[in-house]
């Protein structure tokens, strides 16, 4: 487990913020039962939550999550997430999701 920032990206390309607090922790290989792993390894799974309350911009499907203090062992750059699963939100506190690591990105 590791806590970090990200910057919130819609699939466009467009940035809508940064430096959202989040932790990230290695996701169960069941999880993988819950999505389409379109190739993925079950090692590439992540359940992210926030930190610090729900983003003004909350997090939904098919969002790309960048880490802006870790980079990506397999390639140097910034480790790179898509929100695979549907977020879940709880009592206004935090939101939760499944991220598939992008390779590459």
């Amino acid at each position: 487990m590791r806590f970090t920032t990200v910057r919130l990206e819609r699939p466009q390309g467009t940035v809508l913020l940064r430096g959202i607090p989040v932790q990230i922790e290695q996701a169960d290989p069941a999880d993988a039962a819950r999505i389409e792993l379109d190739g993925a390894r079950p090692a590439d799974l992540f359940w992210l939550s926030t930190t610090q309350g729900v983003p003004s911009i909350p997090l939904r499907r098919r969002d790309v999550l960048y880490d802006e203090l870790n980079a990506d062992p397999e390639t140097g750059q910034p480790a790179i997430y898509r929100v695979t699963g549907l977020p879940e939100t709880f009592d206004n506190d935090h939101q939760e999701a499944l991220c598939q690591r992008i390779i590459g990105g």
